[in-house]
């Protein structure tokens, strides 16, 4: 786990002054990121955050250095999270359930000029990476981490044998990793 990764998680866990507003800073853009690419609506992509944030601030030895890194534990329950809504959402739709018009409400971000370049270029990256992956990868990987199938599930729809929808992901994944990684500095 990178210094600053470790530093924000210790400060989390120790209760420091601004330390919640120091990984908000930090960590939100990719957070947000994630729930809107998963659910396709930003009120709910930023409730979703919200929510995470309020998880990790009450629960900071959820996480363990051991298990991982902790942005990576974050984008994980931020995408678990947007995934849930995503199938409640469903659920209500199948259930017959009143849905609000979620496509109305305002926004109310108040991202600053540079914040707006910095996700741009990051959501740009992430595209392009994603686009040089093979179709067969791609395909599964939209389903899993956007549309929240699981394997099985994608198995089914792709009428694929469930070891190949899972090398698939994994291949996908580390080619994900690779692209992004060489862009890094």
């Amino acid at each position: 786990m990178s210094p600053i990764e470790t530093t924000h998680w210790e400060r989390i866990r120790d209760r420091k002054p601004d330390s919640l507003a120091d990984l908000y800073d930090g960590f939100a853009g990719a957070m947000f990121s994630l729930a809107l690419e998963v659910l396709g609506d930003r009120w709910e992509a930023e409730e979703v955050t919200q929510d995470v944030f309020a998880y990790v601030w009450k629960n900071p030895k959820a996480y363990s250095p051991v298990k991982g890194k902790f942005s990576s534990w974050l984008l994980v329950i931020t995408r678990n999270r947007s995934i849930d809504r995503l199938r409640s959402r469903k659920r209500k739709v199948v259930h017959g359930e009143p849905i609000e018009a979620l496509s109305n409400r305002q926004d109310h971000s108040s991202e600053d000029g540079a914040e707006h370049a910095v996700r741009a270029d990051e959501r740009s990256s992430i595209k392009e990476a994603f686009k040089q992956l093979p179709q067969d990868q791609r395909e599964v990987l939209e389903l899993a981490y956007f549309k929240g199938l699981n394997h099985q599930e994608i198995s089914d729809q792709l009428k694929l044998s469930l070891g190949t929808v899972k090398s698939r992901i994994r291949l996908g994944m580390e080619k994900l990793r690779r692209a992004l990684s060489s862009l890094r500095p």
